[in-house]
């Protein structure tokens, strides 16, 4: 192979890891096409405890997703709640009975990048006013779960004074309320024809841990393209399983040990981070595969390339699920890739996807690591991660 042909193929790597995922796409990847080890994954040094996850704040990799998203509908047992966002990034919510009748509107007015202005109005009735809490990331589902709150509140809303309650806005000393306990179904729209339903009920399946029959509640969400599925995920709480099918992309399960060395689930999935997740699924697997089909018939070159995403699963001495290649040249790509994720705090590793409250902290380690393995048989020249 010529150098030229060399140096493109590193460019078109490298690109697509920065361009094409920003970094989520090879963490995801782990915990699908290559099958994920039950037993917890090795480490040269001990992991860190999980920090807390601010409450509002899912991490920069959930809401780039969530923002996505321009249309909600949330639909609880007594009203229905359709929440918009904006040109300008502003978020909407009307509040329709089950005839059909408006009966509330709430609305996230942003003032700068750190404030925005709530306002909560029931036509010909009462008008209240707030500011956000700091630290929370206004969503649509949020949106559509405080509208609900304060329509709840209505009675007392008028002459109460307001408190932060976690997440909601409520009367003070009121009696904390979870909304999305109540929700009976959430539909997510985005652009480009993509479209996601959860719903909750009662279902019997084969377990996942026990292998044996077992009936719980389980939230389905399903994910269209142009209406037509192409793709669902489950959540099983009793189990604290979550499982997923996307045919020719990916299908997998993940439960709370196989999270263990992360600390198991440290929140708690709801039907927003379902639809989402399955956005995710989407996009990164549909992004990878469309990598895979413009490349030429393998090589040495391309093997190794396709074997990139599985190298980034763990972080075992030598060249993950790549040993073959531990005697060779690349084996010190694979050492300083090691060392990089260990530098990260907590360190990086197959499971760094449910850690959303580490964003894209792993990035760049991936995108040093594929430029290491396309560049080193060429020129011999190993290059130290940052």
């Amino acid at each position: 192979m010529s150098v030229p042909r060399k140096k493109k193929c590193a460019v078109v790597v490298v690109f697509t890891l920065v361009v094409g995922s920003a970094g989520p796409t090879w963490r995801l990847l782990a915990q699908s096409r290559w099958t994920i080890s039950p037993e917890p994954v090795q480490t040269l040094k001990a992991r860190p405890a999980p920090p807390a996850v601010t409450s509002g704040d899912r991490g920069a990799t959930y809401h780039a997703l969530e923002n996505q998203a321009i249309r909600v509908v949330t639909e609880f047992a007594d009203v229905t709640a359709v929440a918009q966002r904006g040109p300008d990034g502003e978020l909407s919510t009307e509040l329709k009975d089950l005839a059909g009748n408006e009966v509330a509107t709430f609305r996230v007015h942003r003032v700068d990048a750190d404030n925005d202005s709530l306002e909560f109005v029931v036509p010909g009735g009462l008008t209240r006013h707030a500011t956000r809490r700091k630290g929370l990331r206004p969503t649509l589902d949020w949106s559509n779960e405080q509208a609900y709150s304060f329509w709840k509140d209505q009675a007392s809303l008028e002459s109460a004074t307001l408190e932060w309650q976690d997440m909601l806005i409520r009367p003070a000393g009121a009696r904390r309320r979870n909304p999305g306990s109540d929700a009976l179904q959430t539909d997510t729209e985005w652009t480009g024809g993509f479209s996601a339903t959860v719903i909750r009920k009662v279902g019997t399946h084969t377990s996942y841990i026990t292998k044996q029959a077992t009936t719980g509640v389980v939230f389905i969400s399903a994910f269209k393209r142009d209406g037509v599925e192409i793709g669902f995920s489950q959540w099983w709480p009793q189990e604290q399983t979550f499982a997923w099918s996307f045919p020719g992309l990916t299908d997998g399960y993940v439960d709370a040990s196989r999270l263990q060395p992360n600390g198991g689930w440290t929140f708690a999935p709801d039907m927003a981070w379902l639809n989402t997740q399955n956005l995710a699924f989407q996009q990164f697997h549909a992004q990878a595969s469309f990598r895979g089909a413009l490349s030429r018939p393998q090589g040495w070159l391309e093997r190794i390339e396709s074997f990139i995403a599985p190298t980034l699963i763990a972080n075992e001495p030598g060249c993950d699920y790549l040993h073959w290649l531990d005697q060779s040249i690349f084996r010190p790509c694979c050492d300083s890739h090691d060392r990089c994720y260990e530098k990260q705090e907590p360190a990086c590793g197959w499971s760094s996807w449910w850690m959303w409250w580490s964003s894209w902290q792993c990035t760049m380690c991936n995108m040093w690591v594929a430029y290491c393995f396309t560049t080193a048989p060429g020129s011999h020249v190993l290059h130290r991660f940052p």
